[in-house]
């Protein structure tokens, strides 16, 4: 754990505490004594505004994202925010690529005799032998390699899969317990493997029932990517697709599923003595691909600093308004994912902290650094929105002092059910100890939440550290704190409703960011990112 500085945290408990109202008998005012101004009340009037039936889910790129990006200008301008977004409003607008599939086709057949093994055609009434469960939206063929259960443990020097994947399709026997997923997509990409081939059990029900549930997919709206990070390299979009057991049998030389089986179990037990081995079959997938352009926005707010110089700097404070939209419908028939905790909540927060933050200003107690209060889309669909902010900032990235990110505060998670004053706390010290100090120093101001590390750890496997829109910030060396109530049965369902909202733990939440967004916008010095171990991760995992 880094050690905390002590004489960081005097000074800026000092700085804190250093402007006073001096009425006579008016008790002491200060930038933090306006953290008094959230109130249950007010998050639950904007919640009930976003995590309506009108607004559907609020998924990127339709009508009802719009109507929230809408109301949520509007909230900022009642406040009197500035906007800093394009054409002076309070939109920052970008594009996004959208694909739609009508079908693919994949061909398989030996690579000595070209002959056909099997042709398969995926679509809305169609099913064959190969389902793509992501990727795969450009024509790609290559050679198959077989990498065992893709088993990998450097500390034991174990590790099926092939050293040359260039061009090639991997085919792999998943295991949950022993399949490496995270280097199995590390080595997919342009220049690497051109696709995975998975085959998951020898339960052939199982992936006929996946053939099945994909086909009403086809001709949809699918994915969506940031149009200007398409480029005209040549590179290809990677496939991860799944096989029928009893074809995955064939291409082993097996002729039976039993035989499947127990290969997988020897791959598991004796992961040693496996070593990956070319497979005599070529692979052809070609997909039928539609693309259009569609829309979004991040909704921007800015507060203007009062320090003549520090006001260049920026706090960025973040949540994202984007859900999932409407999907399968519940035992009740309710087919509208609200999102009321998934991010309503953090972007209520965002709403009542930009409040109070100006009310403190209007009073004469602004902050010496600006702060920008940033809503974005696309969260949902891979962190776009933000990724598009960070790459296209309004306010340099070498002036943004730090990032504070709110992603679900409004419940309470399971661990959590008989004292629910508590909130997880990811970045901070394994970013910057000094975030860290303000992080504690903001919460001793007034919340006085338990502040749980439990997933504030690089190689936590969950990996929350870089699952949010925090992430985008952090891969460019910008400090963060990520606030985070943990998971809950809701999540990603239609259930995630404004009634199942705790507004007590989420005020105080609230009132922990407002404190640590001042800390920040007044603290003499910028937090600096010196954990050398963070700093090697985003050399290696930004994107």
């Amino acid at each position: 754990m880094i050690q905390r500085s002590l004489l960081f945290i005097l000074a800026v408990s000092l700085s804190a505490c250093s402007v006073f109202n001096k009425g006579n008998n008016q008790p002491p005012q200060n930038t933090y004594t306006f953290s008094q101004e959230i109130t249950e009340e007010g998050l639950y009037q904007d919640l009930a505004v976003l995590a309506h039936d009108s607004l559907q889910g609020r998924e990127t790129g339709t009508i009802g994202e719009e109507k929230a990006a809408r109301f949520l200008a509007k909230r900022y301008k009642e406040m009197g925010l500035k906007a800093v977004g394009d054409d002076n409003s309070y939109f920052q607008y970008y594009d996004l690529v959208q694909q739609s599939v009508d079908e693919i086709r994949y061909e398989l057949r030996t690579s000595d005799s070209d002959s056909v093994v099997d042709m398969s055609i995926h679509n809305s009434s169609e099913g064959g032998n190969f389902v793509t469960l992501f990727g795969g939206s450009d024509p790609i063929s290559g050679e198959v390699v077989f990498a065992g259960a893709g088993v990998v443990n450097e500390e034991e020097g174990i590790n099926q899969f092939p050293e040359d994947v260039s061009g090639k399709w991997l085919l792999v026997m998943y295991d949950q317990d022993h399949t490496n997923m995270r280097y199995l997509q590390s080595v997919l990409g342009p220049e690497q493997a051109i696709g995975a081939i998975i085959v998951v059990g020898t339960d052939t029900e199982d992936f006929e029932q996946e053939v099945e549930s994909r086909k009403g997919s086809f001709g949809q709206g699918g994915g969506l990517s940031l149009k200007y990070r398409q480029t005209d390299s040549g590179g290809v979009s990677s496939a991860f697709n799944r096989a029928h057991p009893e074809l995955a049998a064939k291409m082993l030389g097996l002729d039976s599923l039993k035989s499947l089986a127990e290969m997988q179990e020897s791959l598991i037990t004796e992961p040693n003595a496996f070593e990956a081995r070319e497979l005599n079959f070529v692979l052809s997938h070609d997909p039928d691909v539609k693309e259009e352009i569609v829309r979004t926005q991040n909704v921007v707010a800015f507060l203007e600093g009062t320090d003549p110089q520090l006001k260049n700097e920026v706090v960025v404070l973040t949540s994202h308004y984007d859900h999932v939209g409407i999907g399968r419908p519940d035992s009740t028939g309710d087919r509208i994912y609200n999102g009321a905790d998934d991010d309503g909540s953090g972007t209520v927060a965002a709403l009542s902290a930009a409040g109070a933050m100006m009310k403190a200003k209007e009073a004469g107690f602004g902050t010496k650094r600006s702060v920008l209060f940033m809503n974005v889309s696309g969260e949902e669909k891979g962190l776009l929105g933000s990724r598009y902010y960070s790459d296209h900032p309004i306010f340099s990235i070498e002036n943004t002092v730090a990032n504070i990110n709110m992603d679900m505060i409004g419940r309470v998670d399971e661990e959590h059910i008989a004292d629910s004053n508590y909130v997880y706390i990811i970045g901070g010290e394994i970013i910057s100890s000094q975030m860290d100090s303000l992080t504690q120093m903001a919460n001793l101001m007034g919340p006085n939440l338990t502040l749980s590390d439990r997933y504030n750890d690089l190689e936590d496997p969950n990996q929350f550290y870089r699952r949010s829109d925090h992430w985008n910030f952090g891969r460019l060396g910008v400090p963060f704190v990520f606030l985070f109530n943990g998971t809950h049965e809701d999540y990603h369902r239609p259930q995630d409703h404004i009634e199942k909202i705790t507004f007590g733990p989420l005020k105080k939440r609230t009132q922990l960011v407002y404190n640590l967004t001042a800390l920040l916008a007044n603290s003499p010095d910028r937090p600096v990112v010196d954990n050398q171990a963070f700093i090697e991760k985003t050399q290696v995992q930004a994107r």
